[in-house]
C-alpha cells in the first residue's frame, strides 16, 4: 500500500471515526505519525521473514536433493575410506544444522514482528467493534491468535530433516 493511501485510510479514519474505546483518548498527531511509520515497517518485516524462511528451505532442500541424486548412482562407498564417509556425513549434518538454525532465527524474528504488529493494531482498536458502519471490527478477532497455530516452520524443518536423513542413509549404504 502506498504512503498516501495508507495515510488516507488509517489516519483519516482514526481521526474521523468515533470509536467507543477511543472516545476518551484522542490520538495525537505525533502518535499517529509514529504509527504510520511503524506499522508498514513491522508488516513488511513479517512478510520478509516468512519469505526468507521459504527461500532458505528451498535452497537447502535443492542442495540436499541434488546430493541425494548424485550420490545414489555413484560407485559403492565400501571402497571409500571410512574417514571420507564420516567427513561427508559430518558435512551434511553441519550444512543442515546451519540451515535449521537460520530458519529458526528468522522464525523467532517473524514471531516478534507479528506480535508487535498485533499490539499496534490493538492499540488503535482495530479488533474492537464499531470501526465499520455495520458496527463490526475492522479486523476479525481471530487474526490476533491465528498466527500462533501456524505450522510452517515445522514443515520447513521436517523437510530439511527428511532430506538430511536420506542423504546420510545414502552415504551409509553398503552396496
Amino acid at each position: 500500500m502506498d504512503d498516501a493511501a495508507f495515510k488516507k485510510l488509517i489516519i483519516s479514519k482514526s481521526k474521523n471515526r468515533s470509536h467507543p474505546s477511543l472516545a476518551t483518548v484522542e490520538p495525537t498527531d505525533v502518535q499517529l505519525e509514529v504509527f504510520r511509520v511503524l506499522y508498514p515497517l513491522f508488516k513488511d518485516e513479517v512478510f520478509k521473514r516468512r519469505e526468507q524462511m521459504m527461500r532458505l528451505t528451498a535452497f537447502a532442500s535443492t542442495f540436499l536433493a541434488f546430493s541425494l541424486v548424485t550420490l545414489l548412482p555413484m560407485a559403492p562407498w565400501e571402497t571409500a575410506p571410512s574417514l571420507t564417509r564420516w567427513l561427508a556425513i559430518s558435512g551434511v549434518g553441519i550444512f543442515s544444522s546451519l540451515f535449521a538454525y537460520l530458519i529458526l532465527q528468522h522464525a523467532e524474528r517473524h514471531r516478534m514482528a507479528k506480535q508487535q504488529l498485533i499490539e499496534l493494531e490493538q492499540t488503535l482498536g482495530l479488533y474492537q467493534e464499531g470501526w465499520q458502519p455495520t458496527g463490526n471490527a475492522l479486523f476479525p478477532k481471530h487474526w490476533q491468535s491465528d498466527w500462533t497455530a501456524d505450522r510452517s516452520v515445522t514443515i520447513y524443518l521436517a523437510t530439511l530433516a527428511i532430506l538430511t536423513t536420506l542423504v546420510i542413509c545414502s552415504l551409509l549404504i553398503q552396496i
